[in-house]
């Protein structure tokens, strides 16, 4: 519901004065007098939650005695609409409550019809037209309830019918939990157990179809067991059902934002339980998701063992749709709110599960007043008030004028959410958005790095660079002409050169230079890294004569090695912004060389222990010195690459990952040519069985490793605590 409050320049004057009035009630306070035990925050880039000032803070809890209609029983279900009408589906007690917006009663609709004859039976949901017309999901007696504004009877619209045979699942048990009417009086209606989607009805209350199922993509292992299986075993696997859906609401153009929670999918499964769609009557997803993840409640969880994330994934219950294309959805398993805008960004979180004044215990539906959020709690029987803070408002104020076009004014307020929240990467967004509008690119270039916002920093990048090349076109034609007449002149040097053989130059070719002592050593090395653009360039003569010729020697292997390992670690810190996704301030430089050095030798190790049970004729070092060579491709190419990768934008990416994969391929392609086939003398098929009996060979000694470790690790722990409990016994 896009409710028309809280516009235009109101509430960039009230979101602006609350700033300058301080931050009072983002540090907790005097909107609430409960504890506040729950923390806003935001996903950062890289999926790790960063804190930042309260959202929201609960200022008091509406119970059915505050209402003056007795205790709520098992609530199910509330809508309040643009006049401030709250409309509550009180399912243990058989009736909807109506109250104002200051919770004055207005009327209790339990009875309907002809001579008040009719009844609800655990009513689950309820819908409230702009003219004010009622439907209520009247779950136990399979029908939804069609009542005026005043709650009297207009008609009830039964269960789906179709002539078509299949249209409707076999064994098919109609109990309505949720509808919503759009603004051409289009009706959908969630089912229990049902998983097509959206029952669809037309305006006269005809059945027209599902809409929106959710698209089901069962795991490869899955599909391949099933390929193999008997009749008997088909018959006693689960079947690939989609998720159902367990909320929705209806945005001012007819679209469905829509909620569905898989509750056997696990979360290391690396699945999604939980799916937030946007659907227009087509059912096509419409959902803008351009955030750091995916618009789905909580992200991460470091500490399964902690009460917060022993829960496992959010299971979301009930999404409300708000202005600028804004939604807010409802976390059933931890109780908090997340508020996405129509990007898919996350703005905010606030919410928790608890017993406590101002906490929620078994939250079922969400929905909002201007800025005033409201959980219902079926548990607890009550609707808890959250009501925003300085902070809240203030992003609200930049989303209006964002709206309006006032990019000067959105600057301004998003520098002073910046100074209440150094960690919101959307403020930073939302600088260099004006900024680029205004054509200062370069300071847009800079706040877009700092909001991780990678997309429009290209943007921002490729203005940049045409105004920096239109303002020195003629040094840069200078520049590339120079380039070119040294790069031909280079050639036909090279062409041109033709110079006698010495015996030594003879002899230098087929072999190392000779001698004892350090220059006779560094010579060798030279004359031997020297050889390896031979090797990449024609590998099969190449790797025979690091091997018969002693072309290839441990000292010059070592070097490549670490210039590899040099390569990756430049690599990692200092590839374009655009293309580097790695956390700079995280890089453990241990790590990086481990990272390269670790699989090095394990190949090393295990190709060499598995030859030698196969008439391998190579020798550890001559699989050592052949595998360094083989790398020389990726210092070719990944350094250039990643130099290349600070002038590039994200639409020229392909090129520059074409040529890092051509790089790394020619590598692996050399690995196998020289460190098995050629060093071993092997045949094609049997080079083929090495190397993936090699891979699986360093895959079980990693598994072993690990095993060790963490063996070593519960001894040592387990000597510690017999340690401990002697001393304290003594």
């Amino acid at each position: 519901m896009l409710r028309k409050v809280w516009r235009g320049k109101w509430i960039l004057l009230i979101g602006l004065l609350l700033a300058a009035n301080g931050i009072v009630l983002a540090q907790g306070g005097s909107i609430t007098n409960f504890t506040v035990p729950y923390n806003n925050y935001i996903y950062d880039y890289w999926g790790d939650s960063i804190p930042g000032p309260q959202a929201y803070l609960p200022s008091k809890v509406i119970s059915g005695d505050d209402l003056k209609v007795g205790t709520l029983r098992n609530p199910g279900d509330m809508f309040i609409t643009e006049d401030g009408r709250f409309y509550i589906a009180d399912t243990g007690n058989n009736r909807i409550v109506v109250v104002d917006h200051n919770l004055e009663l207005l009327q209790t609709i339990s009875s309907f019809g002809s001579d008040n004859q009719e009844t609800f039976q655990t009513p689950s949901g309820v819908f409230v037209t702009q003219q004010g017309d009622i439907y209520v999901a009247d779950t136990g007696n399979a029908r939804i309830v069609h009542l005026d504004p005043e709650g009297n009877l207009k008609r009830f619209i039964g269960e789906p019918r179709s002539s078509v045979e299949g249209i409707l699942p076999p064994n098919f048990s109609y109990r309505p939990l949720k509808v919503g009417v759009d603004q051409h009086g289009r009706m959908y209606v969630v089912s229990r157990d049902l998983f097509e989607g959206f029952i669809s009805f037309s305006e006269d209350g005809q059945f027209r179809g599902f809409v929106g199922a959710p698209r089901v993509t069962p795991k490869l292992a899955d599909y391949l067991w099933s390929r193999f299986a008997t009749k008997e075993q088909r018959k006693r696997m689960q079947a690939f059902l989609p998720t159902e859906y367990t909320g929705f609401d209806l945005d001012s153009e007819g679209f469905l934002y829509a909620v569905s929670h898989d509750e056997d999918k696990e979360e290391d499964e690396g699945g999604i339980a939980t799916k937030i769609r946007k659907l227009n009557p087509k059912g096509e997803d419409l959902l803008r998701r351009l955030g750091f993840s995916e618009p789905m409640g909580d992200v991460e969880f470091p500490n399964r063992w902690t009460e917060a994330n022993r829960r496992g994934s959010s299971r979301l219950v009930d999404v409300t749709v708000q202005d600028y294309g804004v939604y807010s959805v409802l976390d059933a398993n931890r109780g908090r709110v997340f508020t996405y805008d129509n990007n898919g960004n996350l703005l905010y979180v606030f919410g928790y599960i608890g017993t406590d004044d101002g906490q929620v215990r078994r939250p079922v539906a969400l929905d909002h007043f201007g800025r005033t959020m409201f959980v219902l709690d079926s548990e607890m029987n009550s609707i808890t008030v959250y009501e925003p803070t300085d902070y809240t408002l203030l992003i609200w104020a930049a989303l209006d004028a964002y709206d309006r076009g006032d990019y000067a004014q959105t600057e301004i307020i998003w520098g002073k959410i910046l100074a209440m929240n150094a960690n919101n990467d959307l403020a930073y967004t939302g600088i260099g958005r004006t900024l680029l509008r205004r054509e200062q690119y370069e300071e847009a270039m800079k706040n877009f790095k700092l909001g991780q916002n990678r997309a429009e920093y290209s943007k921002a990048f490729e203005l940049y660079r045409k105004e920096v090349i239109y303002a020195n076109f003629g040094t840069f034609s200078w520049i590339v002409l120079g380039l070119l007449v040294l790069v031909v002149g280079l050639y036909k040097f090279y062409q041109n050169r033709k110079i006698e053989p010495t015996v030594y130059d003879e002899v230098a070719v087929t072999t190392l230079p000779k001698g004892k002592g350090l220059k006779a050593s560094i010579r060798r090395t030279a004359e031997s890294l020297k050889f390896a653009f031979n090797v990449i360039m024609h590998p099969i003569e190449g790797f025979d004569r690091l091997k018969t010729d002693g072309m290839g020697t441990v000292p010059s292997a070592t070097i490549i090695l670490g210039l590899v390992v040099a390569s990756f670690v430049f690599s990692r810190q200092y590839t374009g912004f655009i293309f580097n996704t790695a956390d700079l301030s995280k890089i453990n430089l241990l790590m990086e060389i481990g990272s390269v050095v670790v699989p090095f030798l394990l190949w090393c190790l295990v190709n060499w222990a598995l030859t030698t049970l196969m008439e391998g004729k190579g020798t550890f070092r001559d699989v050592y010195i052949a595998s360094a060579f083989a790398l020389v491709p990726i210092v070719l190419t990944v350094v250039p690459l990643t130099i290349i990768s600070n002038f590039l934008i994200a639409e020229e990416g392909a090129f520059y990952r074409l040529f890092m994969t051509l790089g790394l391929s020619w590598a692996v392609i050399l690995l196998i040519i020289g460190a098995v086939m050629v060093t071993h003398d092997y045949s094609f098929k049997k080079t083929i069985f090495t190397c993936i009996s090699t891979i699986m060979g360093m895959a079980f000694a990693l598994f072993i490793g690990m095993l060790f470790v963490s063996l070593s690790e519960q001894v040592i722990l387990f000597v510690r605590q017999v340690v401990t409990e002697v001393v304290h016994r003594t």
